[in-house]
């Protein structure tokens, strides 16, 4: 059972980061699993709120108010959620998501789930929606528009272990017909192509979603939509390397989106879009050594200085076996105007081990202490500039 904090505790954690490193508040949020998160505005006040997902009792979503966020009254039915994404899939107005659901390690079967949002405030469990892909071993999904028709589409990452009954566990493109369901497009993405990471942007500007892709102790994926139902596999450098994480966001302010990634050898590399070729060329434009494991990583500008910076979540290597106590501090890499990042400590000195990040309303974060196997507590933080 999760543990929960109610509005009334407010902001309840106040530390000085290192050297010129802004102050900041933390919200203690409560304390579960964290196999994903989803961050959206979903009840249209100007303000993400967000759901931590991780198969527990408890998944609901939080609401961002004046004095701190708060769980909704709703909550979702009990299953093997393990993370979702929201968009409005049948363009009413309001927001909806889609969460995988895993299948007993690829024994059973779990049937991902669409959330439709009424008038009220209030989402219902859709069925025979076409994207329940109930053999796969359901990871991360990603809403996006593959086809440019304004709807909503799935991709869906699979952790795709072989199954003794036969049945295909893989990643997935569901093309969503006006509103009505999905129909599944088979693409270059589909396959083992990774569970690690997903994310979306517009690498060559030509206003259609690609893809990033994290495939573990391999090499990722750059997916360029083709704009004819399928993607081209960008050959960049950046995949050289093994990715834990990775993010598109454009990071020199130039309108092209740029490729930020967490590496397997413990590095954060940025690199810069040049907008032509394979578009992330030669080498990055910065790289900075981690020696602490790096988990995860989201980018926003936490300084509120109008340049991205990039938050590195860090876990020490006896934190899950041994302690349960995360010490090691968080990395925030701050933009600088000069074109460079300038890396500054976060100091932390939580329950539980540092997961997983996400951004909100661009300057805050969703800071995850929970595992896939153990609860932590979850915390959202604020930067006092």
């Amino acid at each position: 059972m999760r543990r929960f904090a109610m509005q009334a505790a407010g902001l309840v954690l106040a530390l000085a980061g290192a050297a010129a490193q802004a102050q900041y508040n933390a919200q203690f949020i409560e304390t579960s699993k964290a196999w994903g998160s989803m961050v959206a505005d979903f009840n249209g006040d100007g303000h993400d709120d967000f759901l931590i997902s991780g198969h527990d009792t408890d998944d609901r979503l939080w609401y961002w108010s004046p004095t701190g966020y708060v769980p909704s009254a709703q909550v979702l039915e009990w299953v093997d959620r393990h993370a979702c994404s929201a968009a409005d899939f049948n363009q009413d107005g309001r927001l909806d998501f889609y969460c995988t659901v895993g299948a007993d390690r690829g024994t059973d079967v779990g049937f991902n789930e669409l959330w439709l949002q009424d008038a009220a405030g209030v989402f219902h469990k859709s069925t025979d929606h076409g994207a329940a892909d109930p053999y796969g071993r359901g990871r991360l999904p990603i809403a996006f528009d593959m086809n440019h028709d304004g709807y909503p589409d799935l991709y869906v990452t699979n952790e795709a272990t072989l199954r003794s009954d036969g049945q295909i566990n893989i990643n997935h493109v569901f093309i969503n017909q006006g509103g009505t369901g999905f129909v599944e497009l088979p693409t270059l993405a589909t396959g083992a192509r990774g569970f690690q990471c997903v994310a979306k942007g517009d690498i060559d500007q030509d206003g259609w979603d690609d893809l990033v892709v994290c495939n573990g102790s391999k090499p990722g994926h750059i997916y360029r939509n083709n704009r004819a139902g399928d993607f081209v596999e960008v050959a960049s450098p950046a995949i050289g390397a093994n990715w834990r994480d990775a993010k598109l966001a454009d990071m020199n302010h130039d309108g092209r989106d740029d490729l930020i990634v967490l590496t397997g050898t413990n590095d954060l590399q940025i690199w810069l879009n040049s907008g032509t070729g394979v578009f992330f060329d030669n080498a990055p434009a910065y790289s900075s050594h981690i020696v602490v494991t790096g988990k995860s990583l989201t980018v926003g500008d936490f300084n509120a200085d109008g340049l991205p910076d990039v938050y590195v979540t860090l876990q020490k290597a006896d934190c899950q076996t041994t302690t349960r106590h995360d010490i090691a501090p968080d990395l925030v890499f701050q933009g600088r105007a000069t074109g460079t990042w300038v890396k500054f400590k976060q100091p932390q000195d939580y329950d539980g081990c540092g997961h997983q990040a996400a951004t909100m309303d661009g300057s805050r974060v969703l800071l995850m202490n929970g595992g896939v196997s153990y609860p932590g507590p979850n915390y959202a933080i604020k930067w006092v500039n």
